[in-house]
């Protein structure tokens, strides 16, 4: 009998997406994502409830930039994956969900990359229109 997956919401699989890359406190998931530090908090507890993640709070500070400046602050909530292999929990994700996984950075991009591949879409309609009216 195969195990069911648990049901993730959206900010779930966006969390757990973000921990499988490297991103593994709070405070580097709400910087590279929309989302509030109490909802990944909320992601953390219930990802942990489902086994798929273990959370740990180190002791001490850090020290990180933060928005170009300098910040000392309370060492945040770290998790870790402890599933072999989170992709099944990630797969069946609707293809627009890939984008609310996406940092601002890499969102930024991926807007420059289509504003580039729109821009080379409306050179070439000019050409093929220029092409049949030359022909009529």
């Amino acid at each position: 009998m195969s195990k069911e997956k648990p049901p993730l919401r959206d900010k779930d699989r966006a969390v757990l997406h973000h921990i499988q890359n490297g991103r593994d406190d709070i405070q580097r998931i709400t910087e590279a994502t929309t989302l509030e530090n109490h909802e990944v908090n909320y992601c953390f507890t219930k990802l942990e409830k489902l086994d798929l993640i273990e959370v740990e709070k180190p002791d001490g500070m850090v020290e990180r930039v933060v928005d170009g400046q300098k910040r000392v602050f309370e060492a945040p909530k770290k998790a870790e994956i402890i599933v072999g292999d989170v992709d099944d929990y990630l797969d069946d994700l609707d293809p627009l969900d890939e984008y609310e996984m996406l940092s601002r950075e890499e969102l930024s991009w991926k807007v420059g990359e289509l504003e580039q591949e729109v821009e080379e879409l409306s050179k070439s309609l000019i050409i093929i229109k220029k092409q049949i009216q030359d022909r009529l």
